[in-house]
């Protein structure tokens, strides 16, 4: 049932990109993946931005979103795969946010630049 529904894509793209597998999809991945186009860098750009405005509380939100219109247009792969990890970890809403005002300290998985720019961020709005 699941591969006659990748049918419905409208693009030849989208069929076979490591970036729409959602039930394969390892969002803990930080490592580089097979991602060869300049079209599904955009694409996961654009999955990032969606996800960016659309979080479970309305902190993360506010803080996300400003964040994504503002930072993610600049991002290049690497980066942008680590944000990726960030925003679809493992752990939960308010400890992102937590991470993000700096009342509490982020994992070491996720001390790197993104979160300090994030942090930076943060910081600036307040």
């Amino acid at each position: 049932m699941l591969n006659k529904t990748v049918l419905f894509f409208r693009y030849p793209l989208m069929r076979h990109s490591p970036l729409m597998g959602i039930k394969n999809r390892n969002y803990a991945l930080t490592g580089k993946t097979n991602i060869s186009s300049d079209s599904e860098i955009d694409l996961m750009r654009s999955r990032l931005i969606y996800q960016s405005r659309k979080r479970g509380i309305l902190e993360n939100c506010i803080i996300f979103t400003s964040f994504a219109d503002k930072y993610l247009k600049t991002f290049n792969c690497d980066q942008l795969q680590k944000y990726d990890a960030l925003i679809n970890s493992k752990f939960d809403e308010w400890d992102l946010y937590a991470w993000s005002i700096g009342s509490k300290p982020a994992p070491q998985e996720f001390d790197n630049d993104i979160m300090k720019l994030l942090k930076d961020h943060v910081q600036k709005r307040s």
